[in-house]
């Protein structure tokens, strides 16, 4: 069996987030259960968004930015 993350696009995350912030009383899990996503990720969307005033969206990996992330790409060649 594989193993997939699933990747969900800026367009997906700022509906998820928008959504919290137009039902705050909702929680993350129900939230989660709604989109199809783990209650932590919405969570996470959400407190990325409240922080840093947008939906961060980097891609695959755990690379604290595109910068890090082309840097590391280009050491691995």
């Amino acid at each position: 069996m594989e193993d997939k993350k699933a990747a969900y696009d800026k367009e997906f995350r700022e509906g998820v987030v928008n959504y919290k912030r137009e039902h705050p009383d909702e929680t993350f899990v129900s939230i989660g259960k709604k989109f199809g996503v783990h209650s932590t990720t919405v969570g996470k969307w959400y407190r990325d968004a409240e922080t840093r005033g947008e939906v961060v969206v980097r891609g695959s990996g755990n690379y604290e930015s595109d910068e890090a992330k082309e840097i590391a790409h280009l050491k691995k060649e």
